[in-house]
């Protein structure tokens, strides 16, 4: 899948998108600062398996390429700036919220994560989401360095 923010054009296979939906619906689950009824249903049939191969994953896969196709799903919120830091990591901003030094691991599953709490019923206030998104990072770079 290929996206352009900022008039930059970015890609990721879609199967590793599906990937972090998988990893940002398990901190959701698990990991969560606060407590948010937040799963994402394209998921369940993977889920719901006692053993999963890569063949599951690319049935999954196909499932989100629907949804996006039908534009039912998006991660990129409107009005989001992504930023390249001498680095290569990128600062990605959002109205008020910026995050910097992010890494490319964690830029989709974070702006994943930063669209689900925007569109979360009922809304979440910038000040919780900047909390939770700076808790999900952390936990994220936690689980990298274990």
């Amino acid at each position: 899948m290929e996206f352009i923010v900022n008039n930059r054009k970015y890609s990721i296979l879609n199967h590793e998108l599906y990937i972090n939906y998988l990893m940002v619906n398990e901190y959701f689950r698990e990991h969560s600062k606060y407590d948010y009824d937040i799963h994402f249903d394209f998921l369940n049939p993977l889920l719901s398996k006692d053993k999963i191969d890569f063949d599951d994953i690319l049935e999954g896969t196909k499932d989100l390429e629907e949804l996006i196709e039908k534009e039912e799903i998006n991660f990129i919120p409107p009005g989001l700036r992504i930023d390249e830091h001498l680095n290569e990591n990128f600062k990605i901003s959002y109205q008020d919220l910026e995050f910097v030094n992010v890494n490319v691991g964690e830029a989709i599953p974070l702006l994943i994560a930063l669209t689900t709490l925007l569109n979360h019923k009922p809304i979440v206030s910038l000040y919780q989401i900047e909390d939770e998104l700076n808790h999900f990072l952390e936990k994220f770079r936690t689980y990298r360095n274990d």
